[in-house]
């Protein structure tokens, strides 16, 4: 009693949106029965003939938004029972909700339960679409290529704002095929078609990364900071891409740019150090060099602003970072060594004295 409770609800729910966009939609008569029909047949799950009845109604109203929702609702459905078909029945079910929401957004004054019909549609289509972008994942890990390159030319047909179809064709060409020209040819003409779209243009800057042409890559890395200045992975990328071009003033410019956006990342301060430092100027990296060894202890950190600040013949700050180092490490010489040398340059001979005492001892040890 209580499934056949279940059923009457169902099925007066159709009717119910049935009724709803009947006072929209207008259809002869038999077109009329032929709804009422399907409706009950797809009230009680009869899919088969369902789909027959729908598509009586569609074949004499090709725009009847209900017809239309039913039966992407059906592909859906065969997508989900019939996996060796998936791909083809969620193509016809993205197809057909799209068909029914471009319907329903053209009625005046939406109803409430329009209003849910879209949104539910929509979240369908896009699982739709989704479930073939991710076959086309399955059938590359399966080997097969040629099935996964014509399912991603699929989804971006379906979906052209999408980028993710042509990204995974674009990396096809590269990785599995080796044919750099091909994926470089997908790139350009994506940028081509959409000049605008930050995607593309981090994707073609990476790919001109990879390919050791940097000068390309930071043209469109810089493009994309125009676009998305926030961006901080961009920023390092297009610092790299400096980097590697040997113009060390841009890419501590860019670098300098990203920390100020995140002055704790220990990424940006590692880049920042090395930038600064090719760039010759010794004073910068000592200065990120001391914002390391805040945020973390690390002897090649110790051991570099060490060094530099006794080429520098700053040797105070010598023995204040030598000694946190031996704090930090008193197992090694090394600091010990560099606080004797600070100590000797400041006429510490106190200091100087109990360090080589200890550098005499450590070496006993050994």
């Amino acid at each position: 009693m209580r499934k056949l409770i279940i059923i009457l609800l169902a099925l007066a729910l159709a009717l119910g949106a049935c009724s709803a966009i009947k006072t929209r939609q207008k259809l002869s008569p038999q077109a009329n029965v032929n709804a009422k029909t399907a409706g009950v047949y797809y009230a009680q799950q009869n899919v088969e003939k369902a789909e027959q009845f729908y598509l009586m109604v569609l074949e004499e109203h090709p725009d009847h938004a209900v017809s239309l929702r039913r039966m992407a609702d059906i592909n859906l459905h065969k997508a989900e029972n019939f996996p060796a078909n998936s791909v083809e029945y969620n193509k016809n079910a993205y197809e057909l909700y799209g068909k029914a929401l471009a319907i329903y957004n053209g009625f005046n004054e939406l109803t409430d339960q329009e209003r849910l019909d879209i949104r539910d549609m929509t979240r369908r289509r896009d699982g739709a679409w989704t479930r073939i972008y991710r076959a086309g994942d399955a059938a590359l890990q399966e080997g097969d290529t040629q099935d996964a390159m014509e399912i991603f030319i699929l989804a971006h047909e379906l979906n052209p704002e999408r980028f993710e179809p042509m990204i995974r064709l674009k990396d096809i060409y590269q990785k599995e095929l080796k044919d750099d020209a091909k994926a470089e040819e997908i790139l350009l003409t994506l940028i081509q078609q959409n000049p605008e779209n930050l995607d593309y243009i981090l994707e073609t800057g990476a790919f001109y990364f990879n390919q050791t042409n940097y000068t390309e890559a930071a043209k469109y890395f810089a493009k994309a900071r125009e676009k998305a200045p926030a961006n901080v992975d961009n920023l390092l990328n297009l610092s790299f891409a400096y980097y590697e071009m040997k113009d060390y003033s841009k890419a501590l410019e860019v670098t300098q740019h990203a920390l100020a956006m995140d002055p704790g990342n220990i990424d940006i301060l590692l880049n920042a150090r090395d930038v600064a430092y090719m760039a010759g100027d010794k004073d910068q990296t000592v200065v990120y060099l001391k914002q390391l060894i805040e945020r973390r202890s690390n002897d090649d950190d110790f051991a570099d602003i060490c060094r530099i600040l006794y080429e520098q013949e700053k040797f105070e700050d010598l023995l204040v970072y030598a000694q946190k180092w031996y704090q930090w490490d008193d197992s090694k010489q090394d600091p010990v060594q560099f606080i004797i040398l600070g100590a000797a340059q400041t006429g510490n001979e106190a200091l100087k004295n109990t360090y080589t005492r200890i550098l005499q001892a450590m070496q006993k040890k050994q």
